[in-house]
């Protein structure tokens, strides 16, 4: 259909097509948001370095960071292997209960495995992280073989490490706080090239008290060892270590850590050779020996901690994601709860992941799921095991550039997307989500809506508060949030928070749109939000026969100013009406 140039019309265009021409209704229900259409990047994945073989720089800039920290790393092979960490905080006591002990006979081990262990504890022995145990001792515990994957994942070889499970239950814990991943990648924001670092043996490098050392007796060949060097397993190590690593990388705003492992980072690979070699240094000034065959020097990007880092961002290990497609149905609720587990390690990746779960999370108590588990449940399985292959890259946020939030709400869960415009295109920093609890889902939908914007404006506290961002909603009615004369109840108890953040709400239909095809596929168009049809023992209104006739005079009235309208308003037919869009 075409129109003559030289004449002005007026244009009514519906809230389905709001969202293609990137029109978003904010503050009152009049006024628009006239920006262009959110863009992704559907390709961003395919751009991303290789982990660990993505050397930074040319050969001779590799070659001349090599030469710059070739004789920190030899200095650093050299030390005793029979020498502990000198740290004081890294000698590791055991504080048992007085009068308690355990004592646990060795497992039958398999003859064909016995090689195997028989090569552990005499490589134990030569290094000094074992002594023989004195006599009469009341304590002992098992060997065990655990089974060691290979860097895709997979169980390849057997480890042999003592069984302290026991023993550990007399153990007090090491409250030190490990740090969190997504707090490990704020620190990485503005670098370029990474450096890991891999400790050799790294829980043997920590002596335990030697008034301690008899609660590790295990026997082997008819001969009682017992530990000078940490095993692994034992409880209150992971904190320690932890507690020690962070001390040294203390004042270096260059490197961190989790537990043992240690990433280095730097912007300039000239810059990187300094730090990697202050680092390596410091290690070997308290007897912490490296692995170089499993360190990856001077990359763009490396594995950490189950993730991909680049200077692009955060993205999954596709080896890991790998292992997640070949996961088989569940049978039981364990195998649910396992599955769940894996999930939720990544689900900072992952959108409305509460949603997607809600039928799983169900069934995760069940001893056989038999013919409990319905299309409804495979179907969220296999979405589950998909999203993990398309999630997006999470990138650093930028200061200089606004934030935006969406947020969303479903009969089972609440979720929201940070995330920033640069170069038209979105830039997702983060998702949250979360399960309703019991009360929650008696919510009415404004509520559950208001609920999902308090939860996004405490996840995202650090980044909201103190700048002015625009929150997205699909709920319409939130967008009086600001304009209101009086608020409900509901309102005023989290008014306080509310009113801590400077934002403009602005109507979107739905969070999906927010995200790039690939993902809001998975979502369906339509939430069942809506109503409450689901919630036990709904409200059931009954009109009197004059608030009846009220209700119908206003419809009659209705209907005849639609009549009005209709006859000053020329409609086109669909097939136009999107032609003229375009």
């Amino acid at each position: 259909m075409t129109y003559p140039h030289d004449e002005k019309y007026d244009c009514i265009i519906g809230t389905d097509l709001f969202a293609r021409l990137g029109i978003f209704i904010v503050g009152l229900a009049t006024s628009y948001n006239d920006k262009p259409a959110l863009q992704f990047d559907d390709n961003e994945t395919n751009d991303l370095p290789t982990p660990d073989e993505s050397p930074a720089g040319n050969k001779e800039e590799q070659l001349q960071f090599h030469k710059v920290i070739q004789n920190s790393i030899t200095a650093n092979q050299n030390i005793d292997k029979k020498s502990f960490c000198t740290v004081p905080e890294s000698i590791v006591t055991l504080d048992t209960p007085p009068g308690k002990t355990c004592y646990k006979r060795q497992y039958p081990i398999a003859n064909t495995l016995m090689p195997i262990m028989d090569e552990a504890v005499l490589n134990w022995y030569k290094d000094g992280t074992i002594v023989k145990a004195g006599v009469n001792t009341s304590w002992n515990s098992p060997l065990t073989l655990a089974p060691k994957k290979d860097a895709d994942g997979k169980k390849s070889k057997k480890r042999p490490c003592l069984d302290p499970r026991h023993l550990n239950l007399l153990l007090p814990d090491d409250k030190y706080p490990l740090p969190l991943i997504r707090d490990i990648f704020e620190k990485l924001r503005g670098a370029t090239i990474f450096t890991t670092l891999d400790l050799k043996n790294a829980f043997h490098r920590f002596q335990i008290a030697p008034k301690d050392r008899h609660k590790t007796t295990f026997t082997h060949r008819n001969t009682q060892y017992m530990f000078q060097g940490c095993p692994f397993g034992l409880k209150p190590l992971s904190s320690k270590f932890q507690r020690v690593t962070s001390s040294l990388l203390n004042e270096m705003d260059f490197a961190t850590s989790f537990i043992d492992d240690i990433v280095v980072y730097s912007k300039t690979i000239d810059e990187h050779a300094r730090h990697v070699k202050v680092v390596i240094e410091k290690l070997t000034s308290v007897n912490l020996i490296l692995n170089p065959n499993k360190c990856h020097f001077a990359q763009k990007s490396v594995y950490l901690l189950g993730f991909c880092v680049s200077a692009k961002g955060l993205s999954l290990d596709t080896r890991k994601v790998t292992n997640v497609q070949s996961w088989p149905i569940p049978q039981t609720g364990n195998e649910i709860e396992r599955f769940l587990g894996v999930i939720n390690y990544f689900r900072d990746h992952i959108p409305k992941v509460s949603t997607l779960t809600a039928p799983l999370d169900k069934l995760r108590k069940e001893k056989r799921l038999g013919s409990k588990w319905d299309t409804l449940c495979l179907t969220a399985f296999t979405k589950l095991k998909y999203i993990l292959t398309c999630t997006t890259v999470l990138k650093h946020p930028n200061m200089d550039h606004p934030f935006y939030v969406a947020t969303d709400a479903s009969n089972t869960g609440i979720g929201a997307v940070l995330f920033q415009l640069i170069d038209k295109k979105v830039q997702h920093i983060g998702f949250f989500a979360r399960a309703l609890s019991k009360s929650e889902r008696n919510y009415s939908t404004t509520k559950r809506e208001l609920l999902a914007i308090v939860f996004a404006l405490n996840k995202f506290h650090k980044y909201l508060w103190g700048n002015h961002f625009t929150l997205f909603t699909d709920h319409r009615a939130l967008t009086y949030i600001h304009t209101q004369k009086i608020a409900n109840p509901m309102m005023i108890t989290w008014l306080d928070t509310l009113l801590q953040y400077n934002f403009t709400v602005a109507h979107v239909p739905g969070l999906s749109n927010v995200l790039p095809d690939a993902l809001s596929r998975l979502f369906p168009v339509e939430k069942e939000l809506g109503g409450d049809d689901n919630l036990p023992n709904p409200r059931k209104i009954t009109y009197k026969p004059q608030k009846m006739e009220k209700l119908m005079n206003r419809y009659t009235k209705i209907n005849h100013e639609q009549e009005e309208w209709q006859q000053k308003y020329m409609v086109p037919e669909k097939k136009d009406r999107h032609q003229l869009i375009r």
